[in-house]
């Protein structure tokens, strides 16, 4: 399971249970089947990010990338440097 799929499922699934809603429910707000949900609260989804989104969407939150790099080599040195 990956941990970070697993933390935006439960957050969801929180969500999702605040707002009195089933997995079927809530899957039909959304366009999805409840097994589709099933699996993206409990991080083992493997389909399409954009239905992880519709999901998010339909429970009034919104999906970011973060776009990180991580240094070179040749960079590590002067990542430290005191300026």
């Amino acid at each position: 399971m990956n941990p970070f799929l697993e933390q935006i499922g439960l957050k969801l699934r929180s969500e999702r249970k605040e707002r009195y809603l089933n997995q079927e429910d809530a899957g039909e707000k959304a366009g999805l089947s409840r097994r589709e949900v099933s699996e993206i609260e409990n991080g083992i989804f493997r389909g399409s990010i954009l239905k992880v989104q519709c999901y998010a969407m339909s429970l009034g939150f919104s999906l970011t990338l973060e776009m990180k790099r991580r240094p070179t080599l040749d960079e590590l040195p002067g990542l430290f440097d005191e300026d």
